[in-house]
């Protein structure tokens, strides 16, 4: 089973890593005043205003994971070529319909992550975060573990996609 879904834990692995390194670029970057957002607005004061993390960290998020998730490889090419199996076993008369079921599930639950790493966090996560004193991380965590979601998911599309 875990075949099927071995690009998108790839793509996940690599979109943690890329997000890691983004948001500690551009902390570091804000502090040193080398981009235009100051520190606040990267993490700015939720007592005051209820904002997401800078939008510019949420793009780099999501154009980082969308790229990872578009990216072709060995892993994608072995999932397609067992997801091209799996479907042929499941219907011989119609071998593509279970693929084309799983690209357009796996293609909606990527489109919903990539709206929910655009969209502010929940407030019930935010208040966890005040609980434990991180709001700022919480809600930079936020955005980092929808695009993660959106690399797996994506990467599964991509490789559904191709086993056709």
């Amino acid at each position: 089973m875990i075949r099927l879904f071995q690009a998108g834990l790839v793509a996940a692995c690599a979109q943690l890593v890329a997000a890691a390194l983004a948001t500690l670029m551009v902390f570091l970057a804000a502090r040193s005043g080398l981009i235009a957002p100051t520190f606040a607005e990267i993490c700015p004061n939720f007592e005051a205003s209820p904002s997401s993390v800078s939008p510019l960290l949420t793009w780099i998020y999501l154009l980082t994971a969308i790229g990872i998730a578009l990216t072709s490889g060995r892993f994608v090419d072995f999932t397609a070529a067992h997801i091209r199996r799996a479907s042929r076993l499941m219907r011989p008369v119609e071998p593509e319909h279970a693929t084309k079921a799983l690209l357009v599930q796996l293609g909606l639950t990527t489109i919903g992550f990539a709206i929910l790493t655009l969209r502010r966090p929940p407030h019930v996560w935010i208040d966890v975060g005040h609980y434990f004193g991180a709001a700022c991380a919480a809600s930079i965590a936020w955005s980092a573990m929808m695009s993660i979601g959106l690399a797996c998911f994506g990467a599964n599309a991509h490789a559904a996609r191709k086993a056709f």
